[in-house]
């Protein structure tokens, strides 16, 4: 049974495949378009799946937020993860309802609300920032899709140590991750696993020799996702001829003990 949408809610407002709002409802709202306006009030009481007219008589489709739909409305502060690259992290790093995760380079939040998704009311994300804007415009995006509650924003410098110890998992988005191994190494648990993000070969070369020369982990591989979209035409069925290609590395290991 389709939900009723009421003030409050998130609307992922479909017209085109360039045309996409994620639109939180409020009574008197107006999202406004170059295909016309909807008015927020007459959004509320629709069902999700239902459709509704722009001003200008334009089809535009009622959704339930999934996701990935997230990044069409979340405050951009720097560049995010994209989800093809943070899909991976989160299965890669085992988490689930309840985990404790401990996060590096929040930037806009993207990552950090796919995270706190996953690990509901019962677990909890510590996130470390040291750039304040970047923490206001995180704050602002995962309260938006109702999130912030299971996040602890610090404005702390991971490389100067982590408060907590016994960690299911750690993501690190930050250029010099190197410098934070010895003390994530001391705040995961046993054979849980570091997720790093890096956009360099340069990077990666280092991060490699870094946590080998640590001796704290193991079974280190390196990732690189490549994901190609089709123009959906059943008499010319092809790829785009544009893609998003090199995005970053993502880098994987387990912690042992010393």
């Amino acid at each position: 049974m389709s939900e009723v949408i009421s003030e409050g809610m998130l609307v992922y407002v479909m017209i085109d495949r360039k045309r996409k709002y994620l639109v939180k409802v409020e009574k008197g709202g107006i999202l406004g378009t170059d295909k016309g306006y909807i008015k927020h009030d007459d959004i509320i009481g629709k069902k999700y799946g239902e459709a509704i007219s722009t001003s200008q008589g334009y089809t535009a489709y009622l959704l339930k937020p999934l996701p990935h739909d997230y990044l069409e409305g979340f405050i951009r502060a720097t560049q995010v993860i994209y989800p093809k690259d943070a899909s991976l992290m989160i299965y890669l790093s085992g988490i689930q309802p309840g985990s404790i995760v401990i996060e590096a380079g929040i930037g806009s939040g993207f990552l950090t609300s796919y995270i706190a998704r996953i690990v509901g009311d019962q677990g909890h994300v510590y996130a470390y920032e040291i750039r304040k804007e970047f923490i206001e415009v995180a704050r602002k995006n995962l309260e938006k899709i109702g999130l912030l509650h299971r996040v602890t924003i610090k404005h702390r410098d991971i490389r100067m140590g982590i408060d907590e110890e016994n960690v299911d998992a750690i993501f690190l988005d930050m250029p010099d991750p190197w410098n934070v191994l010895e003390h994530a190494h001391k705040a995961l648990k046993p054979s849980r696993p570091i997720l790093i993000y890096l956009p360099t070969a340069n990077q990666l070369i280092k991060i490699i020799k870094a946590l080998q020369e640590t001796k704290g982990f193991i079974d280190i591989n390196v990732y690189e996702t490549i994901l190609r979209d089709y123009i959906i035409d059943p008499e010319a069925l092809r790829p785009r001829t544009l893609m998003v290609g090199h995005t970053g590395y993502i880098v994987f290991a387990r912690k042992i003990e010393k």
